[in-house]
């Protein structure tokens, strides 16, 4: 979430409390609060994540503006276990705040980032429950969708992403959906070429042994058939060959599309280049086995 989207009257606090002077007669806990006020505008998640967190210490500054300005704080920082925490505690305390919305949003982020993607899906399900017409929704949506890829489950995740492209062309989320339609395009595209090459290569050694079978049960008695049966074999093995070769061609273009299309995505763009190296070497594995065994 970026600030530009923060809800209007966060920055009408900004503004007010920002603008105030911290002098001797401010008290301790009013220094504390427009301190944190000051790092949050300012983009220092750490120190407004420190100074808000004294600054709710306090009970003249335990409202939900504070708590609110310390959630967006801790996930920006990265402290997801603080925030996660901290959002139950919000929508405990101020269920009827302006924010609610926006906590229950964080609270579904801060489990993603977490990994509890089962509990992820669930929040981030009752907010978009809750609130269909919220500016967070297709953000919403996508983070589901997100918990759903992490955990392989491309099935859930892909209606989710094209959702998101059909009914929110205009939203933040719209480009990453996008990506993540061709990526899991590309790994069905992959998986199956690696199977077909798998079975292909089997064929091709079963068809090698029987091929050295008729070989050493030669007969001159019955020469004819036999030199029959030895040209079927070797026009099969050849077939299978040149089936395999192709077959090794499209795996290393959609591999190298794959991660020319990574580099140039930012988001997950080290997770998808990791991923096809993975791959490749799963292929030349695979390759190494099959001429293993034609030797």
């Amino acid at each position: 979430m970026k600030l530009k989207r923060m809800n209007l009257a966060v920055a009408a606090v900004l503004l007010l409390f920002c603008a105030v002077p911290v002098s001797a007669e401010n008290t301790v806990e009013s220094a504390a609060f427009v301190q944190g006020c000051s790092a949050f505008k300012s983009g220092d998640w750490n120190s407004a994540m420190i100074l808000l967190r004294k600054a709710v210490s306090y009970p003249v500054n335990n409202t939900a503006d504070s708590w609110y300005m310390l959630i967006v704080s801790e996930m920006y920082a990265g402290e997801y276990k603080s925030a996660s925490s901290d959002c139950d505690s919000f929508v405990s305390a101020f269920p009827d705040s302006m924010y609610t919305a926006y906590i229950r949003y964080q609270k579904g982020r801060s489990l993603f980032y977490l990994g509890e993607y089962e509990k992820s899906v669930l929040w981030l399900s009752d907010f978009c429950h809750q609130y269909p017409e919220h500016e967070m929704y297709a953000s919403a949506l996508f983070w589901i969708a997100e918990s759903f890829y992490a955990g392989y489950d491309y099935d859930e995740a892909l209606p989710l992403y094209q959702r998101i492209i059909s009914e929110y062309q205009g939203d933040a989320k719209a480009p990453a959906a996008q990506y993540r339609i061709e990526t899991i395009g590309q790994r069905t595209r992959e998986e199956k070429l690696l199977y077909l090459l798998k079975k292909t290569g089997e064929e091709y050694l079963s068809a090698k042994e029987d091929y050295e079978k008729q070989l050493k049960m030669y007969d001159s008695s019955s020469a004819a058939a036999n030199v029959k049966r030895i040209a079927d074999l070797q026009k099969q093995n050849t077939d299978l060959q040149n089936e395999i070769a192709s077959l090794k061609q499209q795996v290393v273009q959609l591999q190298n599309a794959a991660a020319g299309a990574a580099q140039n995505t930012e988001d997950g763009s080290s997770d998808e280049i990791a991923r096809l190296k993975a791959k490749a070497r799963e292929v030349q594995n695979l390759l190494d086995k099959q001429n293993a065994g034609g030797r």
